[in-house]
């Protein structure tokens, strides 16, 4: 079993799991990364980084009582309906819950960095249905202190979620 890391920008990677940026990496897939301090949310985002808030996704991660994963990557303004979460991913609404932070180790990333990239087969990846409409996206790369940005239509190309409206 993985220790986990004493320092907070380096996420913990279980062997044989793959990062989000070795994922995208690996896939060929144009996208550039913005190195900066750890943010953690969208406040973060829009003063330490100064980036828009229309161009920022983020991705929230889900357990199901099966100890699954659920990936649900929206505009960072939207919140999520988790009865129609729970409906995308094919879950009872009482059977999902937020993941704990130390969970996300277990697909390699770490809290701040979530990502909607995933190597890990039995991941249920959700996308708002307004991410079809985005351009370029800055989202998680696994890390806190690093930023994907990448272009909204590559990454539902590479990602293949399913495409549902989860804001409320």
């Amino acid at each position: 079993m993985s220790q986990p890391s004493q320092q907070p920008s380096q996420p913990v990677e279980p062997t044989g799991v793959l990062t989000p940026e070795e994922v995208l990496r690996k896939s060929g897939v144009p996208f550039t990364v913005l190195d900066h301090v750890p943010i953690v949310g969208q406040e973060d985002a829009e003063t330490k980084l100064g980036l828009s808030t229309e161009q920022l996704l983020k991705t929230m991660v889900f357990r199901t009582a099966e100890d699954g994963f659920v990936l649900a990557a929206l505009p960072v303004t939207g919140r999520v309906n988790y009865g129609r979460l729970a409906r995308a991913a094919g879950v009872s609404r009482s059977k999902l819950r937020q993941a704990e932070p130390g969970e996300l180790s277990l697909l390699g990333m770490e809290p701040g960095g979530a990502s909607p990239v995933c190597d890990l087969p039995d991941v249920v990846i959700v996308f708002d249905a307004s991410v079809t409409r985005m351009g370029t996206v800055y989202c998680g790369s696994g890390r806190a202190d690093r930023t994907v940005v990448i272009e909204a239509a590559r990454l539902i190309e590479l990602v293949g979620p399913k495409i549902e409206e989860l804001a409320s």
